[in-house]
């Protein structure tokens, strides 16, 4: 009767073991899922800086936001907004509802100056915001810069030099 009894316990003590260990082994797959197949769970905003090659920050650029599939890499949301709009330099943000987009998907930023556009991409990630910044790779002037000061301040010298020499010479 002994004999069985610990058959009995080890019969039972194995049984217990593999069904911890399945359950053991399926929640690890459980967390260790590739992010790909995840779904998304809320809202992504997108954030983000324009800049030139020299790192300042631009305002008034057209930013268009597209959202695409990882499959197939087809749009399937696009957001739009400026730079600066929201009163920081350079600045942009656009958020994104959950069916909007998918870990996994690439998220697109292109920026618009002039006939000039540049673009920066990443892949979605599980956190409810993102980074994707623009950089233009070369300087853009704006009218408020110390240069563009200066080049006003020089023509307008000019100007009143060749102005006041014409009319001494009347």
């Amino acid at each position: 009767m002994r004999t069985m009894a610990r058959r009995g316990s080890g019969t039972r003590a194995r049984v217990a073991f593999a069904f911890t260990l399945t359950i053991a082994i399926a929640l690890v797959a459980m967390f260790v899922l590739s992010q790909s197949v995840q779904a998304a769970s809320g809202p992504k905003q997108v954030r983000g800086y324009v800049r030139d090659v020299d790192g300042l920050l631009i305002n008034d650029i057209p930013i268009t936001i597209n959202i695409r599939r990882a499959s197939d890499n087809t749009v399937r949301a696009t957001l739009t907004d400026t730079s600066g709009a929201l009163g920081e330099d350079g600045y942009f943000s656009q958020t994104f509802v959950y069916s909007d987009w998918d870990i996994g998907d690439t998220i697109e930023v292109i920026a618009t100056h002039g006939a000039n556009q540049e673009s920066n991409s990443t892949v979605a990630t599980v956190w409810p915001y993102q980074w994707c910044n623009v950089t233009f790779p070369y300087a853009i002037p704006e009218f408020g810069s110390i240069v563009g000061f200066l080049i006003a301040g020089g023509l307008i010298a000019a100007v009143a030099v060749v102005f006041l020499v014409v009319k001494k010479k009347k």
